[in-house]
């Protein structure tokens, strides 16, 4: 009877009880939720949750290390103009290739100029972005869906400006919602478990991206494993994922990398969305494929 059970449950993935969580990603590129890849798919595909992309720039400007794309898409796209020219239709088709395997539910494209690479998140604000446009499509996204949670990239010192604009930009749409109706936002980073703690507090003078604490207060490991004799763990969907990126060479070098999937909880969501940030990644903690009997 119970190798029946294990039989019959052999592919199963147990269906959550009570509240499907939607979430929302709010990110500046066309691979940056390749940061995230195993918690967007832990609750979209396992946990059975809404995850929709909110994707700033066309993605343009990624053309320098498309070399071996080059081939594969039959143009010459680290020649300037022919990447510029075609980045934004190859890139978007790539999100959604890398999204099919995620679940992703919806996607928000907002076309905007992807420049160049730069540090400083006042480049893209005061520049290349249509700020105005953003927000106001930010706003009736948010408004809209009624997310439980938003998740954005640490705006760490040492990162693509872009990245850290992004992450201003969606911290701010949620500062202005009612209290009561805001999701919880928070900061995401990748980590590696051999390297030295990230510590992160706020980014420059911007008070708004203050966290909690110096640390991540929430983390989901790749590393954890299941299937026949625990020989698989989830880096696989992390692979399968960038895989799909095939016109961003520097990202598809970072195959394997990286261990944890690593939140900071920001100082705007209060202490009310603690309990339930808890209740998630406690879920999301878990492995819910049945193991075959041999």
């Amino acid at each position: 009877m119970l190798l029946m059970v294990a039989i019959l449950g052999q592919n199963a993935i147990a269906r959550p009880v009570g509240h499907e969580n939607r979430v929302l990603v709010v990110i500046a590129h066309p691979d940056d939720e390749s940061t995230i890849a195993v918690t967007l798919y832990k609750i979209a595909k396992e946990q059975h949750g809404i995850v929709d992309l909110f994707v700033i720039t066309n993605g343009e400007g990624g053309y320098k290390y498309a070399t071996l794309a080059e081939s594969y898409y039959g143009l010459p796209l680290t020649d300037e103009k022919t990447g510029r020219e075609n980045l934004p239709r190859i890139r978007k088709k790539e999100l959604m290739n890398a999204g099919h395997i995620l679940g992703v539910n919806e996607y928000y494209f907002l076309d905007q100029s992807d420049a160049h690479f730069t540090e400083d998140e006042k480049e893209p604000l005061d520049t290349s972005w249509d700020v105005p446009v953003i927000k106001n499509r930010l706003n009736q996204v948010l408004q809209h869906n009624k997310y439980d949670f938003v998740f954005c990239l640490l705006p760490e010192t040492p990162t693509h400006g872009a990245h850290k604009a992004a992450t201003l930009l969606a911290l701010d749409a949620v500062a202005t919602m009612p209290a009561a109706k805001r999701p919880v936002i928070l900061g995401a980073t990748l980590h590696s478990k051999s390297d030295p703690a990230i510590s992160f507090h706020r980014y420059g003078s911007y008070p708004i991206t203050q966290t909690t604490s110096d640390s991540c207060f929430f983390c989901l490991d790749r590393t954890t494993r299941f299937s026949y004799k625990d020989r698989m763990n989830y880096k696989v969907i992390a692979n399968w994922e960038i895989a799909e990126h095939k016109s961003q060479g520097v990202t598809q070098m970072t195959m394997n990398e990286g261990d944890l999937e690593q939140f900071w909880y920001f100082s705007l969501n209060g202490n009310s969305g603690l309990e339930k940030t808890r209740i998630l990644f406690d879920e999301l903690s878990k492995v819910p494929y049945v193991t075959r009997v041999y």
